[in-house]
C-alpha cells in the first residue's frame, strides 16, 4: 500500500515539474519589428476619447474578414502595422451603437520607411454640414424636453 502511495504521489510530482515552462519543448521570445505602425486615436464629438472600445482592421485586399482585432486603450488609442499598400479600413465601436470608421492610405513608400506616416483619409471631425443638423437636433430635444417637464409640472 505505502509503495503505491510513493509511487502515485512520485508520479504527481513529475507532472507538476513537466508543467514549468523551462522544461518545455520549446520556449517564447521577442524580438524589435522593423515593420512600420499606424496609430490612431478615437474620439466621441464631445472630445472624450473611446476608451477600451472594440476595434477592428480590415485590409484592402479583404474587406470581409478583419485583419486584426483588439480593444483602443484607456486613451482611445490602437496601433496596427499594414503590409501592403492600400486603403486600410479601421473601425471602433461601442456597445451603445456609436461606431468611428477610419479609412488610412498607406503608400508603399511608408512601408518602405521612406515616408513620416500614413496618409490619413478623415481628420476625425464631422462634416460641416452634419455638425450642424447634429447640434439643432440637440437642440430641438433639450427644447423638447423642457416642454414636457413643464407640462407634466402644470398637470400636477
Amino acid at each position: 500500500m505505502r509503495t503505491r502511495i510513493f509511487i502515485g504521489l512520485a508520479v504527481i510530482a513529475g507532472l507538476i515539474s513537466l508543467s514549468d515552462c523551462e522544461t518545455l519543448a520549446h520556449g517564447t521570445g521577442y524580438r524589435h519589428s522593423e515593420f512600420r505602425a499606424v496609430a490612431l486615436e478615437f474620439m466621441y464629438s464631445t472630445g472624450e476619447m473611446m476608451s477600451y472600445r472594440e476595434a477592428r482592421v480590415f485590409s484592402p485586399n479583404d474587406e470581409k474578414f478583419a485583419y486584426q482585432t483588439g480593444r483602443t486603450d484607456e486613451k482611445g488609442r490602437f496601433a496596427f502595422t499594414p503590409d501592403t499598400s492600400g486603403t486600410w479600413r479601421v473601425i471602433v465601436r461601442d456597445e451603445e451603437g456609436h461606431q468611428c470608421t477610419a479609412e488610412i492610405d498607406v503608400t508603399a513608400e511608408f512601408l518602405a520607411g521612406k515616408s513620416d506616416g500614413a496618409q490619413k483619409h478623415d481628420d476625425g471631425t464631422l462634416p460641416q454640414g452634419r455638425e450642424l443638423f447634429i447640434r439643432a437636433l440637440l437642440g430641438v430635444s433639450v427644447i423638447f424636453n423642457i416642454a414636457m417637464i413643464v407640462r407634466r409640472r402644470h398637470a400636477h
